[in-house]
């Protein structure tokens, strides 16, 4: 972000909250066109290539909107692509096996899609060096973690290894994501990775 940027809106998003709750009501419909256009534009034009004054026009608004809104791209960008809105809530049917896939479609269902996949390499580099940007990138990648372990993991065996399990999916979704770009996640990878989850744990004793 530029010192002008800066001058102009520029304010982090913790401070941000506090005006608009203090000052003039944020008006929805510029955060929707704004995430809309974040999600379009980072398909058309990857992440590196992406700038606040393209998403700005193609929003109707301008960037000083958006910086009242967003300290910077990697945050706009971070909220448009990794929607919590996104992920399904689980089912929790009470058998190990299926309570496991319905972890990996989660896990699946935030990764695979094609603003995710096109801005997970950059978001993931410009986040590494800011803590709070990284803790709220977490914080969605988590989703539903914990409506989850509640159905999940009470009186089962392995039920508080639920986030440790949940990081091994989403590490091999981001894996493939950024190594193995050809690979799909896919019905045959969210099966593979549940079975191959379910056959080492084994059945509940």
């Amino acid at each position: 972000m530029t010192a002008d940027a800066r001058a102009v809106g520029g304010e982090s998003a913790k401070s941000a909250g506090v005006r608009s709750g203090a000052g003039r009501p944020r008006d929805g419909r510029i955060d929707a066109a704004v995430i809309a256009a974040t999600r379009e534009l980072i398909c058309e034009t990857g992440y590196p290539a992406l700038s606040l004054s393209a998403i700005a026009a193609r929003a109707g608004t301008t960037t000083a909107s958006i910086y009242r809104r967003w300290s910077g791209k990697a945050q706009l960008v971070h909220e448009a692509v990794l929607d919590a809105e996104a992920i399904p809530a689980p089912g929790g049917s009470g058998d190990l096996r299926d309570d496991i896939r319905v972890l990996v479609e989660t896990i699946r269902a935030l990764f695979d899609r094609p603003e995710v996949r096109v801005a997970l390499p950059g978001l993931i580099a410009d986040t590494v060096a800011d803590p709070e940007l990284h803790d709220q990138m977490i914080a969605r990648l988590a989703g539903n973690l914990t409506a989850f372990e509640s159905r999940f993991g009470q009186g089962r065996r392995g039920g508080d290894q639920l986030p440790m399990l949940a990081e091994v999916v989403a590490g091999t979704a981001i894996f493939r994501i950024l190594v193995r770009r050809d690979a799909a996640l896919d019905d045959t990878w969210v099966t593979e990775m549940t079975e191959m989850i379910t056959g080492s744990w084994g059945p509940p004793r």
